[in-house]
């Protein structure tokens, strides 16, 4: 072959592999250019599969097709992340748990594609999501009476989102399905929800969880003492004051607590710091000046007994009260 024929093989051959450059760069802009279409349209599956095909055609000409692989690269996330949204946006138009697991698996999706991708907002607005939509499904099955399973949704929020406070506050109300009799669980539980709840500044879930804690300490320690348990009713009791220390319901409970223990200075004490805070009329402050009459009575202080009783005497107290100043204490007033 002389040199002539060969420089123009050559030349044949340049021009042929350029001509499929131009051809293989024209179809990965084509691929890409109907990509955007199918996105714009909304047909986002679609726009991936042609956005993935522009890649793969880029990616085969070096330098020449890598703006239309980066450029795709870029949409395939957020295209993810759009499939997830809409997902969400339909189970919001009509609730549901199979809707509301369709929108979960598909952020979890769009989570490793932004992980995958190096697409740090799409991974973290994905991971965000997750987290709520975690605690709409605890929510869900909680009202469901589906308890186990909701105590397992919620962990899953907290363990993404670990400064998610109503998630710790739902998680104690969960808890208290679950295992009514762990006290001690169901309050850190509310502890954790307080905590949480300050350092986010979040103000109402605060004030939920010390109101919840300090409810449900309250009524465990009635429970108890009605149920002849008075030393175990004043531990719960003097822990729901953590909680709300300004509750005449926990004071007079303790004074009550005291006085079947025959604490009767504590009784004393704690009734009078029971009608400092409570706000109601005669017949709300009957029952705690009865227990602080019934404690001054044991001491031997037959004046303030009858002052106390003679204030006890409303509603369903008026009678026991009565009694106590005219048969056991013959206070001056019952006298003829």
């Amino acid at each position: 072959m002389t040199m002539k024929s060969l420089f123009s093989l050559l030349s044949i051959v340049l021009i042929a592999s350029a001509t499929l450059v131009a051809q293989d760069q024209t179809a990965a802009i084509t691929a890409y250019n109907e990509a955007r279409e199918l996105a714009q349209g909304k047909d986002y599956s679609a726009a991936i599969d042609k956005y993935t095909e522009a890649i793969e055609i880029a990616s085969q000409l070096g330098e020449e097709g890598e703006d239309i692989k980066n450029r795709s690269e870029k949409q395939i996330p957020k295209l993810y992340f759009t499939i997830a949204v809409d997902a969400f946006n339909e189970f919001r138009g009509g609730p549901s748990l199979e809707k509301l697991d369709a929108a979960i698996a598909l952020f979890i999706q769009s989570e490793e594609i932004g992980v995958s991708s190096g697409d740090t907002d799409v991974q973290r607005k994905s991971t965000s999501v997750l987290a709520q939509l975690h605690y709409q499904k605890g929510l869900m099955l909680f009202k469901r009476e589906m308890f186990v399973e909701s105590e397992v949704a919620l962990d899953e929020a907290i363990r993404i989102n670990p400064n998610y406070a109503k998630a710790y506050y739902q998680k104690a109300l969960v808890h208290k399905k679950n295992s009514p009799e762990d006290v001690d669980g169901i309050m850190s539980w509310y502890d954790q929800a307080i905590a949480t709840a300050i350092r986010v500044n979040d103000s109402e879930v605060e004030r939920l969880a010390n109101q919840s804690a300090h409810g449900d300490l309250l009524f465990r320690g009635a429970k108890a003492v009605e149920a002849g348990n008075p030393t175990q009713a004043i531990e719960l009791l003097q822990s729901s004051l953590d909680y709300f220390s300004e509750s005449a319901d926990s004071y007079y409970r303790l004074a009550e607590a005291s006085n079947k223990l025959t604490r009767y200075n504590d009784a004393v004490r704690y009734s009078a710091q029971a009608l400092d805070l409570e706000t109601g009329g005669n017949t709300d402050k009957a029952k705690i000046f009865f227990e602080l009459g019934l404690a001054n009575q044991m001491l031997g202080n037959k004046g303030e007994a009858c002052s106390a009783y003679e204030s006890a005497s409303y509603g369903s107290f008026k009678q026991p009260s009565e009694y106590k100043m005219e048969y056991e204490l013959k206070c001056e007033s019952t006298r003829p």
